[in-house]
Formats: C-alpha cells, structure tokens, sequence
C-alpha cells in the first residue's frame, strides 16, 4: 500500500467514526450502549470522540451538576458528594450522600 492508499484509507476510516460520533451524539443513550449495539470496541470510540469532540472549559462548565451541599446526617458539614477533575475523574462519597444527585452526576460524566 503505498502512502496515497495509506492516506485515502485514513480518511475513510476517520468519516466512518466521525459519523459514529454524531448517531451517538442524538441517539440519546450511553456510549457504551451505543457501542455495544455497534459492535465497536469503547476505548477506540472514546479515542475518536476525543479527536472530534475536544473537552474544552466551557464545555465542562456548562455540564456541571450542582451537588446537594446538605447531609442527611447531624453534624456532618459540607457536601458529601464530590468530583475531583485532574488527569480523569473521580467521584467521592461520603456517608449521607444523596443517591438521586450521584445518578445525575454519572449521567452528566458519561455524556461528556
């Protein structure tokens, strides 16, 4: 294959995915599902929609859930539902989390 195939093939391979990322984008389920239902492999799906959908600030921004800063339990201050973002991210939970904002929250980190 000499580097013009090379070329076209990439090509076609990146329409391919690009096209997978926007049926994903209005088919309203998980990435997961999608690729499930697919038979495409998740951590090159997410691979892809990195390169055609950058995270950028306010796009992360305009995803946040805003956590319940309540307890369920006396004496405990602050909220007990926290997302750490660095390099990934992680969600910590504390005793008298909210189950119904954690969901939410999931939601907003799976579609992103």
């Amino acid at each position: 294959m000499d580097k013009q195939e090379r070329e076209a093939a990439l090509l076609e391979k990146r329409e391919i995915w690009r096209q997978h990322i926007e049926r994903w984008q209005s088919s309203g389920i998980s990435q997961r599902e999608y690729c499930r239902q697919h038979d495409l492999k998740y951590s090159r799906f997410v691979y892809w929609k990195k390169k055609y959908i950058p995270v950028e600030k306010s796009a992360v921004s305009s995803a946040i859930v805003e956590l319940p800063t309540f307890s369920k339990f006396p004496g405990v201050v602050g909220s007990p539902l926290r997302l750490v973002v660095g390099s990934g991210y992680r969600i910590e939970v504390d005793r008298g989390f909210d189950p119904v904002a954690l969901g939410q929250l999931i939601h907003v980190l799976g579609c992103l």
